[in-house]
């Protein structure tokens, strides 16, 4: 569906039209539930790595860095839109085999996390990351530069809809979801407009559409195979 849909089965649930309920209220509306039915899809699809983009980031050469310059101190930006990061890979080299990195906090280490002593701690060949003010800091240190050496997995937030005509980026059996969003503020905006009866039975629908919602995104990929790989069992 189109946003332009959406606004219309809002309308026909609330009995407004475009004068009573304009699409640019609808618009704005619809872009905050837009964006947090994107988290809810996140929070409950069994799927964890069906909303996943990647990207990669070049690696800079330490050679004349100061703070705040992206590399210092292996500090580079999450990509645009990043909600939250999976997976990370990084080569040291041009030619170098891409490793995983494994994640750890900034509690974990005992050891110095300044620029000049953090390379004692951790070696190439096992690479760790931390995440912190929506940077990745690489351990070790990248020392050279390396066109793509930084391979990034993570789920990405929508991009907002710029206009009705734009349709929302997931199943669109299940846009009738946002209708029903927008209906219910509207109902909170105009609460004189609406009885109890509509009340009542606006609580049914949004029940099954909701339940309908979670039902799909829960059961849409079942992980019921196991993947193994030198020795390592992934469930």
């Amino acid at each position: 569906m189109t946003g332009t849909s959406i606004a219309e089965y809002a309308r026909i649930l609330t009995n407004t039209n475009s004068t009573t309920l304009s699409d640019a209220d609808i618009l704005t509306i619809l872009n905050i539930k837009y964006g947090h039915r994107i988290l809810d899809i996140l929070k409950i699809q069994t799927d964890k790595n069906a909303n996943l983009t990647e990207s990669y980031t070049n690696l800079v050469s330490l050679t004349g860095l100061v703070a705040g310059d992206i590399g210092y101190n292996g500090e580079y930006p999450f990509p645009t839109g990043l909600l939250r990061p999976v997976r990370a890979e990084i080569r040291y080299t041009a030619t170098g085999t891409p490793v995983k990195c494994e994640i750890y906090d900034i509690a974990d280490s005992a050891d110095s996390e300044q620029p000049g002593e953090v390379n004692n701690t951790f070696s190439q060949a096992n690479p760790y990351i931390r995440f912190e003010r929506d940077s990745y800091f690489v351990r070790p240190i990248p020392e050279t530069s390396v066109t793509a050496g930084l391979h990034i997995w993570y789920e990405k937030r929508q991009t907002a809809l710029t206009a009705l005509s734009e349709t929302p980026e997931f199943e669109s059996n299940l846009h009738d979801i946002l209708a029903v969003d927008i209906a219910e503020v509207e109902a909170l905006r105009h609460p004189e407009n609406f009885t109890t009866e509509w009340r009542t039975a606006f609580k049914e629908i949004k029940t099954e559409t909701v339940d309908r919602f979670k039902e799909h995104y829960k059961n849409r990929i079942k992980r019921n195979f196991q993947m193994r790989s030198k020795g390592i069992s992934f469930a």
